[in-house]
């Protein structure tokens, strides 16, 4: 693995990962965003006309210390992507959004806007981090809080059926049309015996308030790119949405630890639901990045 050169280093948008991660791994998340992205040679994935990663580079001590990256951080994957930049960034707009708060004066959008969501969306999904160019910002976003999943499948479930196999008695419906229903629930049920989630977190009986899950049966216009290749997935194709409501405390600021147990505990929970529904209906799990989730047992 070649050492990454210091100069590009400062000069492009950098995502960091440990030594587990492989390219291999970056361009299945690639390919779940981008409908051109596949790797063109053995150190670069093209993600769209003019958009590139590079990489894996060697991050040694001295790098690290210049990106003030952690010590886990020893692969960077460099984006070659034009520079495009709007407007300020609007007062209210502040603090809504990492990758824009770095931009006060000028944010990025178009196409270094839409690398910088995807480059975010991987460091959450593979626990690493992005180092943004222009502003040396390093943003590293919990892993655990891609809570929300969609299983899509190709059958269509009635509500009453995903309620029983939920298999508790705290569970209402919200409304029913003829093609979508809601149904809704406390976060975290009372007195289950705790799993452990697909990030090895072992989820606690927790005291705090942990909101409402929601599953919502729906036709989806525009299924994930990630499913495109399954015969069922056309456009139309049947959504289940598990949506977590947390309380207004939880989206704002940093979570406790006994937030955090909540929180697991919670991921649990949605998770054994998504389960149930593909044991019923079929189909894949999806997390609110568009990345494809194996949940074990499926």
């Amino acid at each position: 693995m070649t050492d990454l050169d210091p100069r590009a280093a400062h000069l492009h948008h950098l995502l960091l990962t440990d030594e587990e991660v492989s390219r291999a791994d970056l361009d299945a998340l690639a390919r779940s965003w981008f409908p051109q992205a596949g790797e063109i040679s053995l150190d670069a994935i093209t993600l769209g006309p003019g958009l590139f990663l590079t990489g894996p580079w060697a991050v040694g001590e001295a790098i690290r210390g210049q990106l003030d990256a952690p010590s886990w951080a020893t692969s960077a994957y460099l984006a070659l992507c034009p520079q495009e930049r709007a407007e300020a960034l609007p007062p209210e707009l502040l603090g809504t959004d990492p990758i824009l708060d770095a931009y006060p004066a000028g944010i990025p959008h178009g196409r270094e806007l839409e690398v910088l969501r995807f480059l975010h969306a991987a460091a959450r999904r593979l626990a690493g981090a992005l180092h943004l160019a222009g502003t040396a910002e390093l943003l590293q976003p919990d892993p655990e809080s891609a809570v929300d999943l969609a299983v899509y499948a190709p059958v269509t479930l009635a509500a009453e059926t995903v309620v029983e196999a939920i298999g508790r008695d705290d569970v209402s419906l919200d409304g029913r049309t003829r093609r979508t229903w809601s149904v809704s629930m406390p976060a975290v049920p009372v007195g289950r015996t705790p799993t452990t989630s697909r990030r090895g977190r072992r989820a606690t009986v927790a005291s705090e308030p942990a909101g409402i899950l929601q599953v919502i049966s729906d036709r989806h216009p525009m299924p994930p790119l990630a499913i495109a290749g399954l015969e069922w997935a056309a456009p139309g194709a049947r959504g289940y949405e598990i949506r977590w409501h947390p309380p207004v405390d939880y989206v704002s600021g940093r979570l406790t630890l006994a937030q955090r147990r909540v929180r697991a505990e919670v991921i649990a929970e949605a998770e054994r639901i998504a389960r149930e529904v593909v044991r019923l209906a079929g189909g894949v799990v999806v997390d609110d990045d568009s990345f494809l989730v194996s949940l074990g047992g499926e």
